[in-house]
């Protein structure tokens, strides 16, 4: 009896919660996914369209190359930010003087804002009097105009979103490899193991499912990332870097399309899903493999 009861008010505990994410999360995604099959303007009565926004959705080539760049960016930034933040926790976990220093200062990036961010950054790729081409000079390289050509800002973006985010693996990464049990490291050296047999085999199988985490959530995060390439390119030039968070704030701000608006939402999160369903029962495996 006592065991029940403390089991009912953990629930009852839980309800404040279930409440808040049912009126922040769920309401508004049902009534997104129901504005999606209208047509919605502010200050007018939605009109069921039937799958009108999602048809023409499909067929408009801004939204074509969004979704293309969208999938660029994503693939690009999260394996640059996973390879950084990796190699990063690596390292970190090495014994030398200073190293919490060197760990704060690392995490440092994270802890800045979007805005403050992009603007060091921007000053920092300026043509003219940018930190980094004056370095490139002493290379031989000349000035890049780095927010001037689509690829150049297409890259710009990219080292911006890698440099402001890679902490976050590296912190998870270096959790992970701080709660290691180092008898297996151990052992694996007793057996004849090398470097990078040991990192492959023992250390990499170890802290797998925290990188299958990070990972997951830095696919989602950069699938809908905004700030930052509105901030630098508002998704110009050309619509060079306009990816699927861009687009969806021009058809609902811009256009006040906002049954178009919903239904880019809606196709955003069927995206997010499909790619994220393989990582989480990846995770869940793993999960399930260390308990039986």
């Amino acid at each position: 009896m006592r065991i029940k009861s403390r089991l009912n008010i953990s629930m009852l505990m839980l309800v404040p919660i279930i409440a808040l994410l049912v009126v922040v999360i769920v309401i508004p995604g049902i009534w997104a996914i129901i504005l999606s099959f209208t047509q919605y303007t502010p200050g007018n009565v939605p009109i069921f369209n039937d799958i009108q926004n999602y048809v023409q959705i499909i067929r408009d080539r801004f939204f074509k190359n969004a979704l293309a760049n969208n999938l660029i960016f994503v693939v690009v930034v999260v394996a640059l930010e996973f390879i950084i933040g990796l190699g990063s926790a690596l390292l970190l976990n090495r014994k030398f003087p200073l190293q919490k220093l060197w760990v704060s200062l690392l995490i440092a990036p994270y802890c800045i804002s979007e805005v403050v961010a992009c603007v060091m950054w921007r000053y920092m790729l300026d043509p003219s009097y940018g930190f980094v081409n004056y370095a490139l000079s002493f290379l031989g390289l000349g000035p890049i105009a780095w927010f001037g050509t689509v690829t150049s800002s297409f890259i710009g973006i990219i080292i911006v979103t890698v440099w402001k985010n890679f902490p976050f693996i590296m912190i998870i990464a270096y959790s992970a490899l701080t709660a290691m049990p180092q008898e297996v490291i151990e052992a694996s050296k007793i057996d004849g193991a090398n470097r990078i047999q040991t990192f492959r085999f023992v250390v990499f199988q170890l802290i797998k499912p925290a990188l299958l985490v990070g990972l997951t959530f830095r696919i989602i995060f950069a699938l809908r990332e905004f700030g930052i390439i509105w901030i630098l390119t508002e998704g110009g030039p050309a619509g060079g870097t306009e990816i699927l968070p861009i687009y969806l704030y021009r058809q609902t701000f811009r256009y006040y399309e906002f049954g178009r608006g919903a239904a880019t939402t809606t196709i955003m999160l069927i995206v997010t899903i499909l790619i994220s369903i393989p990582l989480v029962r990846r995770i869940y495996k793993g999960m399930y493999e260390k308990i039986y």
